[in-house]
């Protein structure tokens, strides 16, 4: 976890230098809502960020707040494969009596690859990148967001390699 502190850090840092600002005029251009004193403890790892902070800082200097916190850029694409276990789609579809607009958007999606590929008996799917280019753009997210909302919902296949990482 330090390591990750350090990256922060030094992300925020760089964000900083690369507008060609100093602590103190960060503070002068944000109205003492970010203070020079605790933007470079943060800067240093010193001092813990919250999140409120996170999103404050993003907002302030005009990044997303992904970038902030990973380093990916929003349209960077996931380096993994995706795999999607269909079991779980269809208990999830037949399951939900309302569905939301994403998973209206995902279920279709996916139905329509396996038809397109004529692969009715599968339990997995692999989406290729322009499967995850073309759902990014209709869902309105990256390919990070897109990619920890499959995590998040446990809609990935996962071996027993993939579980343990």
């Amino acid at each position: 976890m330090r390591k990750e502190i350090e990256e922060i850090a030094a992300r925020l840092r760089a964000i900083r230098l690369s507008r060609n600002l100093t602590l103190a005029e960060v503070e002068i251009e944000s109205h003492r809502k970010l203070r020079a004193v605790a933007l470079g403890s943060y800067e240093r790892g010193d001092r813990s960020l919250s999140v409120s902070k996170a999103i404050e800082l993003a907002e302030f200097y005009e990044v997303p707040l992904v970038y902030l916190l990973t380093g990916l850029s929003p349209t960077q694409s996931v380096e993994r494969d995706i795999v999607i276990d269909l079991r779980r789609i269809k208990a999830l579809a037949t399951s939900a009596e309302k569905k939301t607009p994403t998973q209206e958007i995902l279920f279709s999606f996916l139905l329509g690859i396996i038809k397109e590929r004529q692969d009715f008996n599968g339990e997995i799917l692999s989406l290729r990148k322009s499967d995850i280019e073309f759902l990014t753009i209709t869902i309105g997210c990256s390919s990070v967001e897109f990619a920890t909302y499959l995590a998040q919902n446990k809609l990935l296949f996962e071996t027993k390699e993939t579980s343990s990482l």
